[in-house]
């Protein structure tokens, strides 16, 4: 049965904890309204900005992943981050309901590794012969949009389905499936934007073939330790470049 409200007392509204990249892009924010950054002004690098503020550089990053979605700041190519002309009048950081982008890029990233780490050493255990040649026949699409220059988005994300679905876990596969789908959003569309091109394109095709071999080989540690290492090595582009 439902409960009234007292009318003495509101209808209690439950307010979830920031996540510490909204944190981040709060003060940032702030900053900038304040006038310490101002508009058509470069911000400082990242690892600077980074030791100012207290925060470790791929959680600062990835508010200004944040900062750059909402429209506050923008990146020129090769040249760093500017303050944009066009702010608005109200501050969009703390996030309403209606704005929230949801569960931050680098915690997205945190739970695929581990969960990804753990289903590519299941698959090469129990994978079916079937579900090998799926993986390789991905692996050769993914190699010919590289060679024409053409983003293998799609065929990347299908082999890291296919090598969850080839652990046999029925919660890996939707949970990896949930996260991808999250992966859609628009802080990943910003994020893609700054780090993917050609060459890590074929950096990922390097990975995905030794890890066909481990996968041949029925080797699940070394399969755990090929996927381990593409995560540090994507993770690093993504969140901790050098400058």
């Amino acid at each position: 049965m439902a409960v009234k409200a007292h009318q003495d007392f509101p209808t209690l509204k439950l307010i979830r904890p920031k996540r510490m990249y909204e944190q981040i892009a709060e003060q940032i924010e702030a900053l900038i309204r304040a006038g310490t950054f101002t508009a058509n002004v470069r911000l400082p690098g990242e690892r600077e900005l980074a030791e100012r503020i207290g925060v470790s550089r791929p959680s600062l990053r990835e508010a200004l992943i944040a900062l750059e979605t909402a429209g506050l700041i923008e990146t020129r190519m090769g040249d760093g981050t500017y303050v944009r002309q066009d702010l608005g009048g109200s501050p969009i950081f703390p996030l309403s309901a209606a704005g929230d982008l949801g569960p931050g890029t680098l915690e997205q990233f945190e739970a695929r590794r581990a969960l990804e780490c753990a289903a590519a050493e299941l698959a090469a255990t129990r994978a079916t012969t079937d579900q090998r040649t799926a993986l390789r026949d991905c692996l050769a699409r993914m190699t010919a949009l590289v060679e024409a220059d053409t983003s293998p988005a799609e065929e990347h994300e299908a082999f890291h389905l296919l090598l969850v679905d080839a652990a046999h876990n029925q919660i890996f596969s939707r949970t990896v499936r949930d996260l991808w789908r999250a992966r859609q959003g628009a802080m990943w569309e910003t994020l893609r934007r700054k780090v993917e091109n050609k060459a890590s394109w074929r950096a990922g095709l390097v990975f995905r073939a030794q890890l066909m071999d481990a996968l041949e080989a029925r080797d699940g540690a070394a399969a755990r330790a090929l996927m381990d290492a593409h995560f540090h090595r994507v993770g690093r582009n993504y969140f901790d470049p050098k400058e």
